[in-house]
């Protein structure tokens, strides 16, 4: 189409409509305009998104585990009345962070919320027939999937039953709870303090415990071999198999001839009775002395054990001993005397085929040195009779008799006694006695009367 001189004036003047509209400079310019508007718009948009973006993010929810601790025992969990126990626990931390926040994704926080943070574990025994002996201490933080051992150290009662029981490892902790996102882009954590109870297993197993029900002594004396009988009954809750008593001599005043008796099988509620024999020192005075008894045994599983020791005492007697309890006796010098002597049984065990004998040493001498005596109870008195001398010419003074008793005693053994003294006292006799003994005497007597009857009939004469 050709254009007239007169539109392509209007054109160049700017007065003619693209499409009967406005003219085409015009609306370019009005698009280009917009299309500025709407291009910056979209860049104060992003700028503000970007300003104002952890703001946003602020008190979002999160999705996250926590800590979630185990315990087990590392080593035996098996262990015998009256024992010392070490126990190595070890605590584990299996929890798994599942962290997840959502419609916004940060970087992982610096503290996991599934780590025990500061752990200190302890031990409660739980109605198990333990005593623990450990404090509980910080076994430190524990992050997921590490474990962190503890040693802990206990005693078993004596008299606990034999079967299995729960002990509870508890872990005092803290953990990082909440995490919240400051304006300033920084992360606020809330701590929780957690106290848990972590169930281990331990077995008590069965063992033997002797009981002294009784014990009786015979002929237990100071320096010599008797026997001791003791009562045993297994109170313990494990049966013993090729099993021994055993004596101890822990006091030093026994000398075992033999401390240990085979008892065979011994199981819970038996009732053996067992003898051993021991010499007693001899220096050792009357008294109830200590000594332990303990078993040696063979357990279910085929293994050598030792039961607890049993202390118990044992007396010990003066056994038989004797004193005179009959007075001095008199004799006079250069006289022979049958003298009466009164023994008495002072100890706490009879006195079997008792003889007294008597040791005279000079000036004094015997005839008669022997004499029975028999069985003598204790506290019993029997006399002898010994007949004795007193060489002439002897002092008026005490002197000592030696006496002695020999006799048997329960076990059969022939013991001699110490030595008891008896007091001899050297007196004047009856001077005309005295010189119608002595021949001296009687020729001086004899010489007196013939002289006095030679004067008696030299006087006659005279008269006459």
């Amino acid at each position: 189409m050709v254009s007239s001189p007169q539109e392509t004036a209007q054109r160049k003047a700017g007065l003619v409509r693209c499409g009967g509209m406005l003219p085409c400079s015009v609306a370019v310019r009005k698009y280009r305009g917009a299309g500025r508007v709407f291009l910056y718009g979209i860049l104060a948009v992003l700028l503000i998104c970007a300003y104002i973006g952890p703001v946003c993010g602020a008190g979002e929810e999160f999705i996250r585990s926590e800590p979630s601790l185990y315990a087990t025992l590392s080593g035996t969990n098996e262990f015998y009345p009256g024992t010392d126990i070490r126990l190595d626990v070890v605590v584990e931390n299996q929890g798994v962070d599942t962290a997840a926040l959502r419609e916004w994704e940060y970087t992982p926080f610096s503290i996991n919320p599934t780590t025990a943070l500061g752990t200190v574990a302890g031990l409660d025994v739980a109605g198990a027939p333990l005593a623990v002996h450990s404090e509980p201490y910080l076994i430190g933080d524990i992050p997921a999937g590490v474990s962190r051992p503890c040693t802990v150290f206990a005693h078993v009662d004596e008299n606990a039953p034999a079967g299995s029981y729960m002990i509870n490892v508890t872990a005092d902790y803290h953990y990082a709870a909440a995490q919240h996102m400051l304006p300033s882009g920084q992360w606020e954590y809330t701590y929780e303090k957690r106290t848990v109870s972590l169930e281990v297993p331990v077995r008590v197993k069965g063992m033997v415990k002797p009981e002294i029900l009784s014990i009786d002594t015979d002929n237990l004396n100071a320096g010599q071999t008797g026997t001791i009988t003791v009562s045993l009954k297994n109170v313990g809750y494990g049966e013993g198999m090729l099993s021994a008593a055993e004596l101890s001599a822990v006091s030093g005043v026994f000398h075992l001839v033999d401390g240990g008796v085979y008892i065979g099988d011994f199981p819970p509620g038996a009732v053996r009775t067992v003898t051993f024999t021991a010499s007693v020192n001899e220096a050792v005075s009357a008294g109830t002395y200590p000594e332990e008894v303990m078993i040696v045994y063979t357990d279910e599983v085929g293994e050598a054990q030792k039961s607890v020791s049993e202390r118990i005492g044992i007396p010990v007697g003066t056994g038989a001993s004797f004193a005179i309890v009959s007075g001095p006796v008199e004799i006079v010098p250069g006289e022979s005397e049958t003298i009466r002597v009164t023994f008495k049984n002072t100890g706490d065990a009879p006195a079997y085929d008792a003889r007294a004998r008597i040791v005279p040493a000079e000036p004094l001498s015997a005839s008669v040195d022997t004499a029975i005596l028999g069985d003598m109870a204790p506290n019993e008195t029997k006399p002898a009779n010994f007949t004795i001398m007193l060489a002439s010419g002897s002092l008026d003074v005490p002197y000592g008799l030696n006496s002695e008793i020999k006799f048997r005693d329960e076990t059969d053994t022939l013991i001699l006694s110490d030595q008891i003294v008896l007091q001899v006292d050297g007196i004047s006799g009856d001077p005309v006695k005295d010189a119608l003994m002595n021949p001296v005497a009687l020729a001086v007597i004899a010489g007196i009367v013939l002289l006095a009857g030679y004067y008696v009939a030299c006087g006659r004469q005279k008269k006459q």
